[in-house]
């Protein structure tokens, strides 16, 4: 038995009575702070007391302190509304209204009246319409044989009237004896009559230079082609706007097809193109040459035909990667010298050997006294030097490929194992079966000394 106590973990002494747990003691309910006792008697567990109160209890002291204190007067005095007139000064008509404004009474009982000035008078913004004088009408102004002095400042008038709204005033301009003034003319007499002011008072037009009636003038001959052109767009017929949707989709319909075009003549050329010669390193050297030597002797190098600075009629002033003329690009307008290097970096992407071989075509260049494009990117010029870029790319791959023939006529029976020997390893030993040892049997050691 002691034994399964120690396992349990039991002491093994007299087994202690079983504890009773103490009974729990019920917490009492605090009375919040402010309630009464008879008030607080009347809650039990039924009726606990609300959150809220609970919430308000945290600062129970600060609200009753703050009712205990008396309330602190204004230093201006007791406030009180009263009906006073007022006048806006914004009004030119002297019009008297009245309402309720904030008063202060004294502790002597003496009203004090408010701020006699309409605090709504600040937002009245007005706009600063320019005006001339005698002086400035003689020796400012342009003349302008359209418009006489009394018919300018009847228009100065309106604009100061309606506040430079233009639609009001081309309504309302009705100029006795006068010719009728749509609002594209109204609009440049006013702002040229504004824009000379401004000059003439500053003195020179660079001190105002950054002022908008400067450096945007009122163009009166747009304005009008504008709004021609709002009042056809808005007047168009549903006829006329099929035909246009029918023309957009026939330039959309020839813009796709010059660029599958465009992909079929590049995808033509990239399967024309001769496939970049397989590494050797991992490819054995065959027994015999690569190629047979040419029984006929080589043709001797041509020179190339001086290229014309004018284009042939109907041929294209641009040249593509093979140096013909690019007749088959996008409609538009193209920069000789940009297009030039476009096609150059095309020639490189052409060269096998990665950026190594890229950078020797470079090189090339500059040994030859041609660093880098014309700076003067004429026709004849760009023919030329893009010609000489393939001739020198021609030249590279060629000597790449004639280093491939001299390394397979180098070594005429050469395989796998004169590789291996060549490079300083032992050679197998493939030619055992050759010896007289290895074909005796091969016997222990223990019954060859018998």
């Amino acid at each position: 038995m002691a034994d399964v106590k120690d396992i349990l973990g039991v002491p093994r002494g007299v087994a202690p009575a079983l504890q009773q747990d103490a009974p729990k003691t019920k917490e009492r309910m605090q009375r919040p702070a402010g309630m009464s006792r008879e008030a607080f008697a009347l809650l039990d567990g039924s009726h606990p007391i609300p959150p809220s109160h609970l919430a308000g209890d945290l600062n129970k002291k600060a609200a009753l302190s703050g009712l205990k204190q008396k309330r602190k007067l204004s230093s201006k005095g007791l406030s009180t509304y009263q009906l006073r007139p007022f006048s806006n000064p914004a009004r030119k008509d002297s019009l008297t209204l009245q309402h309720w404004v904030k008063c202060f009474k004294d502790a002597a009982g003496k009203l004090r009246e408010a701020d006699e000035v309409y605090p709504f008078a600040k937002f009245n913004k007005q706009l600063y319409i320019f005006k001339y004088d005698d002086d400035e009408w003689d020796n400012v102004l342009v003349k302008d044989p359209a418009w006489t002095r009394e018919e300018t400042d009847y228009l100065l008038e309106l604009c100061e009237l309606f506040d430079l709204r233009f639609l009001i005033i081309a309504d309302r301009y009705a100029y006795p004896k006068g010719v009728h003034r749509s609002m594209e003319d109204i609009k440049a007499r006013y702002y040229a009559v504004a824009r000379q002011l401004l000059v003439g008072r500053e003195g020179t037009e660079d001190s105002v230079a950054n002022n908008v009636l400067v450096k945007h003038p009122f163009n009166l001959t747009h304005e009008r082609e504008r709004k021609r052109g709002l009042e056809m767009s808005v007047n168009r017929t549903p006829q006329q706007e099929a035909e246009e949707n029918a023309v957009l989709e026939q330039a959309a319909q020839i813009q796709a097809a010059r660029k599958a075009e465009q992909a079929q003549l590049q995808a033509q050329r990239k399967a024309a193109a001769p496939p970049p010669p397989a590494p050797t390193a991992a490819t054995p050297a065959p027994a015999r040459p690569l190629l047979a030597a040419p029984s006929a002797p080589l043709p001797e190098a041509a020179t190339p035909a001086a290229i014309p600075d004018q284009a042939p009629s109907g041929q294209s002033s641009l040249f593509t990667v093979d140096v013909a003329p690019a007749n088959s690009l996008k409609p538009g307008v193209y920069a000789r010298g940009r297009h030039t290097q476009e096609v150059a970096t095309a020639q490189l992407n052409r060269v096998t050997g990665g950026q190594r071989a890229q950078k020797l075509v470079d090189t090339t260049m500059s040994e030859l006294g041609v660093p880098g494009p014309p700076a003067v990117p004429t026709r004849a010029t760009c023919g030329a030097y893009l010609a000489l870029r393939a001739e020198v790319v021609a030249m590279l791959e060629l000597r790449k490929t004639l280093q491939h023939r001299q390394a397979g006529e180098g070594v005429p029976g050469s395989d796998s194992r004169g590789r291996r020997a060549a490079k300083g390893k032992a050679p197998a030993r493939y030619d055992t079966e050759d010896t007289p040892a290895a074909k005796r049997p091969r016997t222990s050691k223990k019954f060859s000394d018998e």
